[in-house]
């Protein structure tokens, strides 16, 4: 997986970085959708060799590429435990973190990955599998896309699919196809599942509107999937959902010229983009903010997500303590820290009284301003130069120096860099 941008490194991780999410429904896998290809797919594999956990895990075993084939279009990754899960155009893979053996392979069993317009789409988004416990399972959770051309008198067709494969095993669980859009057309880039909690998961399509009084032809449609009943409870055109948190569903809503680049979001050439945020539950509005040209929005987790600074997903509304400048990105600990990081500062903020803990600048003259990569429970990975250096998440102080490619996806169990390298954690 190769990105052009740092931004966009972070830009769909942030939605799994929490890993495992609850959820109250169930995946019994006796109700897949008779049209949906490949529903009988995946076999039963020997499970992820058990490994030893360090929480946080501060030093690291020598990088192990994992067996992956870089002909084949890849959409993202994610880490649960000791395995690694690769979402790419034909397959979801699972991988053990220690010994970078595949364990299984769930085959996804479409034509094509694009919806059959003439040349293949240029689609940079990132788009790891989320989590989601049902009935005791966890589930890994993606949507894809499969295009039907059309016979006689049919019209060539694009229907998008929710499927839901168990973590252990590989098999399917269940697959359900989602309502066609309102007004439009499924679009050239891949949907995603932008995330899921408590029992409802969110799925954002990306559609072609041409034809239908727009200039651009660019819009979304956004869904609200039961995955205990494995039905769509809401639909919402005209919005795109960017991240999942807190019962938030946060996202742009689109005016009639929007268009979208998956390295810097949605624009229009008027002021009719709309910050929102929806309920998870039902697509009930929340909060919006109106007037927009640009709208980008980054899962962060914990109660937050980015939009050109750091905001509360439950309102919308911008979080003082957090630092200014350009490309913002942060990060959840998934403990009590948010660290976020721009060219010009680094600075750790308590996730629930939102004080500022430490800040280190660019023209501290102690100290180097590190790059941060990420944070795992009260860690905070970064690069200072050519050092690899972990802080403290609470107090910012070196804790030690680390080797190791990156931290684009850690866990108690490893590392991961883009490329898909993973490195053991071993103290």
């Amino acid at each position: 997986m190769r990105a052009t941008h740092r931004h966009v490194i972070h830009l769909a991780i942030a939605a799994v970085l929490g890993g495992l999410v609850g959820c109250s429904g169930g995946a019994s896998g006796t109700d897949a959708d008779a049209g949906a290809p490949g529903a009988s797919s995946g076999a039963g594999t020997p499970a992820a060799s058990k490994a030893k956990a360090f929480d946080p895990p501060v030093t690291f075993g020598k990088a192990i590429p994992l067996p992956v084939d870089e002909d084949i279009k890849d959409w993202g990754f994610a880490l649960l435990g000791p395995t690694l899960y690769h979402r790419t155009s034909e397959a979801l893979d699972a991988y053990d973190t220690r010994s970078g053996q595949k364990l299984w392979a769930s085959p996804l069993g479409r034509e094509d990955w694009y919806t059959g317009k003439e040349g293949q789409p240029s689609d940079d988004q990132t788009i790891p599998p989320v989590f989601a416990r049902q009935d005791g399972h966890t589930g890994v959770l993606f949507a894809y896309a499969d295009y039907t051309k059309g016979a006689g008198t049919e019209r060539d067709r694009t229907d998008v699919y929710l499927r839901s494969v168990d973590a252990d095993s590989g098999k399917v669980s269940w697959t359900i196809r989602l309502p066609a859009p309102k007004g439009a057309t499924v679009g050239d880039l891949e949907p995603a599942v932008i995330g899921a909690e408590g029992g409802t998961a969110a799925v954002r399509v990306l559609t072609d509107t041409s034809g239908s009084g727009s200039d651009r032809g660019e819009s979304a449609t956004t869904y609200g999937v039961d995955l205990k009943s494995h039905r769509v409870i809401w639909q919402k055109d005209a919005f795109a959902g960017g991240a999942v948190d807190s019962g938030v569903v946060v996202g742009a809503r689109l005016g009639d010229e929007a268009s979208f680049q998956a390295i810097d979001g949605w624009h229009s050439p008027q002021e009719d983009l709309a910050l929102t945020g929806l309920a998870l539950t039902d697509g009930s509005p929340r909060w919006e903010q109106e007037g927009g040209t640009a709208v980008e929005v980054q899962q962060v987790g914990g109660g937050f997500f980015v939009a050109g600074s750091l905001r509360d997903s439950r309102t919308g509304a911008l979080v003082p303590s957090a630092p200014d400048g350009s490309f913002i990105e942060c990060f959840d600990d998934r403990r009590s820290v948010i660290v976020c990081d721009t060219e010009e500062t680094a600075r750790g903020i308590d996730a629930r009284s939102r004080e500022v803990l430490w800040t280190i600048s660019e023209d501290d003259p102690a100290r180097k301003k590190p790059d941060v990569q990420n944070a795992f429970h009260g860690a905070v990975y970064a690069a200072a130069d050519a050092d690899g250096v972990i802080l403290d998440a609470r107090t910012g102080k070196g804790r030690s120096l680390w080797e190791g490619a990156s931290a684009y996806v850690v866990n108690e169990y490893a590392t991961v860099d883009i490329d898909m390298e993973v490195s053991p954690a071993t103290g």
